[in-house]
């Protein structure tokens, strides 16, 4: 097929073209904003704002248990009051007989004092800094002389111990009393020193979690806790400091300069202070064995408090529930390292929501694959979440990403619906304007690459695997056939080819009469090596699909009385113009065709078939990527008609997997020996290919071509033979 001379390549029309981005970014504006209105009065709403904040919070707890914790300090051990020491089975009757301290804790819960005095002397004498009780003495106890033990003991380490006190509510005259309950003057004198008593109470969120502790507290303060009200602070009120902090002060009087009068602590790990056993202590064996005769007691911080189910005293907290001594334990800990946690300013909540309708404007009208947007929200979603994890770890904010991560999907989602439409709307607009030009299926086959699809309609150049067949002798056939007769068999005979290129992911781009053009890769928008050997494979599959369709129909045709039909085909792959091609108005006339050399070498390939008595060609270009699939022979080194450079031909046997022709071996030598002019050797190796099983039209046509060239030697040889007719 010869290429148009002075061909106009025509842009599509503004009709035709796809909505630009600019126009996709405005038209989605609404859409995004409406999205991020709705999750904005989720936020706003009572309701909604509730259930949203409940699951931050979840969150934000899964951080403190699978962030970064607070290092445990090794100078702080907690001593729990467990059901081994409230029952002391792990006891020998002799062990109990022999310890005052353990007949003591024998008798019912709540220990006698007395108990406490042996603890503390027990626990001094082993260089123990300072000690904790976790225990409230709030009234004196029935016997006396057990207030009097423990308050010797008191003043025998007088600085060194620490006293709980706690806020009760009573009820008075129909309300509710908030009252300080101190521990009794039975123990700690008519002077009690305010200075090693701390305050044990801890005030839970509204979810009954434990995430923040109140170092500095007033009466006031405790009652608007517990009714939940606004503090109404009075500045003769006394300041109490919680034990955490009387015992940071002892360790680290700096520790006990706080800017805050409460703070969110980040906890240590869930096992940083594992309780030891209390009646360990007075056990002989356990006390050298386990406790090391009371050196791991030395120069430590000692919180003793109820770890038993029983006692009650169990706390829940972000890291678990875990019992009250160690929620204390954790508290000195994150306050001696000045580990806190800061939450998010108030709106930041807003930003989160209007950054992520930003992101998911970009997102939507820069990535037009519907995929690959909603990978790139989901990533940026995980972005979100990574960011608050960061904060959490080292910025010690808690950030939450539920707001950015639903304005995120809630935007996201409006977008890539509107963009979907929009493009929907776009396509039927599109596939009408292409449907005037070519088949459903060619148009199908484009709009699943819509940038290689606009760039092809502008016009670029391309490699494509270009096919031709035509039938042999059909218009001197259909002079004795009626109109109808010459329709009917050239109906069957092309649906049958068309089907074979569609089957094989081929484009069929015209029909010339009974002739069929079919292109593979003229859609495709990037260069890939892969691809073009792809194209080349499909191309030829199709053409072996057409020789056994065509010899179908013959069997067919020859049941039914009619005349059977040959054709030739030639393939070849090469570079071409690749466009929207032909006249502009008023004289529209368009076809999306190619044009150039490629093209009509592959015509010349289709009619040098008749020359070779084969029925599919393939030049050398197309060959190359044909070794590992297909069975070929040479056919020639031929400069074809309108040509000077010369091109290798190959005519296709079949798929690789049948068996290679005995003959085959031989003529490929002759063929080789016949270019190097040795044209005696070469007809030898033809005749005896011909005595295998190749003897055809091809090695005679060798055979007499040698016959000729030694008879009559060229003077000079290049091994090219000249086409003289297309």
């Amino acid at each position: 097929m010869e290429s148009r001379s002075n061909p106009t390549v025509m842009k599509p029309s503004k009709a035709s073209r796809s909505r630009p981005v600019g126009a996709v970014q405005r038209a989605i504006v609404p859409l995004i904003s409406f999205a991020a209105l709705v999750v904005t009065c989720l936020y706003a709403w009572p309701v909604t704002r509730s259930l949203l904040e409940r699951r931050e919070r979840t969150a934000l707890d899964e951080a403190h248990v699978s962030g970064k914790r607070t290092p445990a300090r090794e100078d702080v051990l907690v001593l729990g009051i467990d059901d081994a020491s409230l029952k002391l089975d792990a006891a020998w009757p002799e062990d109990i007989e022999a310890s005052p301290a353990l007949q003591a804790m024998q008798k019912q819960w709540p220990w006698p004092r007395r108990a406490w005095a042996h603890i503390l002397d027990r626990l001094f004498e082993a260089g123990a800094k300072q000690v904790f009780l976790d225990i409230t003495f709030k009234s004196p106890s029935e016997d006396p002389e057990n207030d009097r033990l423990l308050r010797e003991a008191l003043e025998r380490h007088r600085g060194k111990v620490i006293l709980g006190t706690k806020f009760e509510d009573s009820e008075v005259n129909g309300g509710t009393n908030t009252e300080l309950m101190l521990p009794t003057t039975a123990l700690t004198g008519t002077n009690p020193d305010t200075a090693n008593t701390g305050l044990l109470t801890l005030w839970p969120d509204p979810d009954d979690r434990i995430r923040i502790v109140n170092w500095l507290m007033t009466a006031s303060e405790a009652e608007s806790k517990h009714l939940d009200t606004p503090a109404v602070p009075s500045p003769d009120e006394v300041t109490l400091r919680a034990v955490s902090h009387v015992l940071a002060g002892n360790i680290n009087p700096q520790a006990a300069q706080l800017t805050d009068r409460s703070s969110r602590i980040r906890f240590s790990e869930n096992d940083a202070y594992p309780p030891i056993s209390l009646f360990q202590l007075f056990i002989p064996g356990m006390w050298e064995g386990n406790l090391a005769n009371g050196k791991i007691f030395r120069d430590k911080t000692i919180l003793i408090g109820a770890v038993a189910s029983d006692l009650q005293d169990i706390q829940n907290t972000p890291i678990g529930r875990i019992p009250g001594v160690q929620v204390h334990s954790h508290a000195l800990t994150a306050l001696l390292s000045k580990s806190f946690i800061h939450q998010a300013p108030a709106w930041y909540r807003w930003a989160c929501i209007a950054g992520a309708a930003l992101i998911a404007w970009l997102l939507v009208s820069f990535i037009r694959m519907p995929v690959l947007c909603v990978l790139s929200l989901v990533l940026v979603g995980v972005a979100g979440d990574w960011f608050g994890r960061i904060s959490f770890d080292l910025f010690n904010l808690e950030v939450s990403s539920l707001p950015f991560t639903l304005a995120l999907a809630a935007c996201g989602i409006a977008g890539i619906t509107g963009n979907f439409a929009m493009q929907l709307r776009e396509s039927r607009k599109l596939q009408r304007f292409l449907a005037r030009y070519t088949s459903p299926e060619f148009v199908d086959e484009m709009m699943t690459d819509r940038v290689g699809l606009y760039t092809t309609l502008g016009g670029v150049e391309r490699t494509v695997t270009v096919f031709f067949s035509d039938v042999r002798g059909f218009t001197s056939m259909s002079e004795k056939m009626t109109p109808a007769q010459v329709v009917s068999q050239l109906n069957e005979y092309l649906s049958r080819m068309v089907a074979c290129v569609f089957q094989h992911r081929g484009l069929v781009d015209k029909f010339i009469g009974d002739a069929v053009m079919a292109l593979w890769g003229s859609t495709r928008f990037k260069p890939a090596e892969e691809g073009y050997k792809q194209d080349a494979i499909n191309a030829v599959n199709a053409a072996l699909a057409m020789r056994q369709a065509l010899a179908e129909l013959n069997a067919d045709w020859r049941e039914r009385g009619i005349s059977e039909l040959q054709f030739g085909m030639g393939i070849h792959q090469g570079d071409a113009i690749v466009g929207n091609i032909g006249s502009e108005a008023p004289y529209e006339k368009m076809d999306l065709t190619v044009i150039g050399d490629a093209v009509n070498l592959a015509s010349r390939l289709e009619s040098a078939t008749k020359q070779y008595g084969v029925d599919l060609i393939v030049s050398a270009a197309v060959h190359r990527h044909l070794t590992e699939t297909f069975l070929c022979r040479s056919a020639d080194l031929v400069a074809v008609k309108g040509k000077t450079k010369p091109v290798e031909v190959f005519a296709v046997i079949g798929p690789i997997s049948e068996s290679a022709p005995l003959g085959l071996q031989a003529f490929e030598r002759g063929v080789a020996l016949y270019r190097e002019g040795r044209f005696q050797e070469a007809s030898a190796a033809f005749t005896e290919a011909a005595s295998a099983d190749l003897d055809d039209y091809l090695t005679h046509e060798y055979q007499d071509r040698c016959a000729e060239l030694v008879a009559n030697p060229p003077e000079s040889w290049n091994g090219v033979y000249i086409m003289t007719k297309k």
